[in-house]
């Protein structure tokens, strides 16, 4: 099962659906300890009464179950794994994307094209960012890579990332790099570093290219109309504030006018359409652009306090883990939550690795036990590096 689990880990990036195979260790419920176990269970229960006091419960309460059973399970994988060397098999597959990006960029844009921000076929400039923060991440606690491999993917992660645009994973990869250096990893201050050097890089580009405003954007405090955005949210929360409107629902309220779907950016460049099904998702793709509003917008007061309570009992269990990786991945995706959603799932692989990750600190931290303890149902090891 080792080799092939880890084959799977290194395509997920490339082809999320992947992830979906988490469900199949729901089965090792078992693996949290008491404590976690209570507050899993609560966050459960608050997901399906939040349904159940929405406006339409037939369609909430399924979609609520699935997505609650999605969440536990890359828990109880994370949990069932334990070890956080296992992610370092993202790294191909993150690899493999960054340099898609780079090769759409240019047949849309040109040689030019380091004047504009990235393009992929589906991932967004936000995607793009956090999934290269977390590459960086990765990096800097793979202490035992080829430094030339190591050096060369951390540059690569960390051109995306500026090239990316994207404010949200900018700040995340400060805020994590940061939080992890404070609770002992002192690599991780070198993010800090090389992040401003490469911001500097950038804004030479930028410059030279004439595009000087884009890189002024990077710094403004300016939301770029995610107030409307955040206003809606909270107008579909005051109207619906015990159980919300429902998970994935949120959009008619968030972009009333929706009337029509859009491909991605990249995609559409590329030439590349929506199927005809995809109208019946009526905006379930839209997020509010702040963690806390998108689940009391979906969830209301009862479902956000059961997710709420999960997410601390995952940030509980990094800072107690005392593991850099842990606490960056934590610190760093609730920064860009500020602004974004990229704990919400299912997503193009970032969200599943925040939550496989809080199951690892579970595990490291003492209140879930992994499969090489106890009653293990498989042997998995890392295995060989895969740089």
């Amino acid at each position: 099962m080792s080799a092939r689990l880890r084959w799977l880990i290194a395509l997920t990036p490339v082809f999320p659906p992947l992830a979906g195979l988490s469900l199949y260790f729901l089965r090792c419920w078992r693996r949290l300890g008491r404590p976690a176990g209570l507050i899993a269970l609560f966050y459960l229960a608050t997901q399906l009464l939040a349904a159940a006091l929405t406006p339409n419960p037939a369609l909430s309460l399924p979609l609520s179950a699935l997505r609650s059973a999605y969440v536990l399970s890359l828990i109880l994988l994370g949990a069932c794994l334990g070890d956080r060397r296992w992610l370092r098999w993202l790294l191909p597959g993150m690899a493999l994307v960054f340099a898609t990006a780079l090769l759409t960029s240019l047949l849309v844009y040109g040689p030019h094209f380091y004047a504009r921000r990235l393009l992929h076929p589906y991932y967004t400039t936000s995607a793009l960012g956090i999934t290269a923060a977390t590459a960086v991440w990765i990096l800097l606690d793979y202490k035992r890579a080829s430094p030339w491999l190591r050096g060369l993917l951390g540059l690569l992660a960390l051109a995306v990332l500026m090239l990316s645009g994207s404010r949200g994973a900018i700040a995340s990869l400060a805020a994590g790099a940061l939080a992890a250096a404070v609770a002992g990893g002192r690599d991780f201050a070198l993010a800090l570093g090389a992040g401003g050097f490469f911001l500097g890089l950038r804004y030479l580009q930028l410059r030279l290219a004439g595009w000087a405003a884009e890189f002024h954007r990077m710094f403004s405090l300016n939301p770029s109309g995610r107030q409307e955005v955040w206003q809606r949210a909270w107008k579909a929360f005051a109207s619906h504030p015990w159980g919300g409107v429902g998970p994935y629902q949120l959009g008619p309220w968030l972009n009333p006018q929706l009337r029509s779907l859009e491909p991605w950016e990249g995609a559409a460049a590329l030439g590349l359409r929506l199927p005809g099904w995809a109208a019946s998702l009526q905006g379930a793709w839209l997020i509010a652009h702040n963690t806390l509003l998108q689940a009391l917008g979906e969830t209301g007061v009862v479902g956000a306090a059961g997710y709420l309570a999960l997410l601390a009992l995952v940030g509980y269990a990094a800072v107690r883990s005392r593991e850099p990786l842990f606490v960056a991945i934590f610190f760093g995706f609730v920064t860009m939550g500020l602004v974004d959603n990229p704990m919400a799932v299912p997503s193009l692989h970032f969200a599943e690795v925040f939550w496989v990750a809080g199951g690892m600190a579970l595990a490291r931290s003492g209140l879930a036990v992994p499969l090489e303890q106890g009653l293990a149902v498989d042997q998995d090891q890392p295995g060989p590096d895969p740089l």
